[in-house]
């Protein structure tokens, strides 16, 4: 029994010393927020869509940092809402299009201070449109509160995709269209071109769900001209203006979304491009 128990010990002590000399460890640095900032950059250039204009490759101050294919109105990298890491102050970016991923597709400089920011890159020789990502978010009561929180930003164009389109107001569409149920509009904010609204609360429906996730899905969101007209599309390369609507939208309550509007009008369909996309906050 001695022998067993001095096997045993003997083992026990070689189990800790090899743990001990094999510790596994992840790599890591530590980030300094009085000195970085946190910045998410998204593809919103006034074009029709086409894989040729994806970007490939992305890099920050001439560091790479995503090789990962991003679509317009997308969110580098890969469509995720993730954030880059960059030093406070002037940040380049270089963004590259093509499959050997050396074709320059933009470059420019935006400044950023401490925080966390969202970079639009709207134009091909502009600078990026950055707004700071909210700090703080609106509290509301987990049980009897059914909102989430909306903050618009335009940057639609005209048919040139160079001239600005103006003052837009997006609303959210209730109702069925029918003479019973007819459309109700529920304006969330309006701005004007490269202008950001703060978030509004905007309350989201159970539809008579008994036990619900706190998700709402089939939302239907629209956009009316300073006018107060909807904005129009060509739905098809013969069909005449329609009302534009961009639809199959899911919220939770209680989350924070940036909606931005980009593309551009157009004079006929293969021309047109209107673009309703969505940032999670948090």
């Amino acid at each position: 029994m001695k022998t067993i128990l001095a096997l045993v010990s003997i083992l026990m002590v070689l189990l800790v010393v090899s743990c001990e000399k094999n510790v596994i460890t992840f790599g890591s640095t530590d980030i300094s927020t009085a000195s970085s900032a946190q910045v998410r950059l998204v593809y919103d250039i006034p074009v029709v869509s086409t894989t040729a204009l994806n970007i490939t490759r992305l890099k920050y101050n001439n560091q790479l940092v995503s090789e990962v294919s991003t679509a317009i109105g997308s969110i580098f990298p890969n469509s995720a809402a993730k954030y880059h890491v960059v030093p406070q102050g002037a940040v380049k970016v270089d963004a590259y299009t093509g499959t050997t991923k050396d074709v320059l597709q933009y470059s420019n400089t935006f400044t950023v201070g401490a925080g966390k920011y969202t970079a639009f890159i709207n134009s091909l020789t502009d600078v990026p449109f950055v707004i700071k990502d909210a700090d703080l978010f609106q509290q509301g009561d987990a049980w009897a509160d059914t909102t989430a929180n909306i903050q618009f930003v335009n940057l639609f164009y005209k048919s040139d995709g160079v001239t600005p389109y103006g003052k837009l107001t997006l609303k959210g569409r209730r109702g069925s269209g029918t003479t019973a149920s007819p459309y109700v509009y529920i304006t969330i904010a309006t701005c004007n071109f490269k202008e950001a609204s703060t978030l509004v609360p905007y309350k989201l429906l159970r539809n008579g769900i008994a036990v619900w996730s706190g998700t709402e899905t089939g939302m239907v969101f629209t956009v009316f001209d300073d006018a107060g007209v909807q904005l129009k599309y060509f739905p098809t390369t013969t069909g005449a203006l329609t009302d534009w609507t961009a639809t199959a939208f899911s919220l939770a309550k209680g989350r924070n979304y940036i909606f931005h509007l980009n593309g551009k009008m157009g004079v006929k369909y293969a021309d047109q491009a209107i673009r309703l996309s969505t940032v999670a906050l948090d």
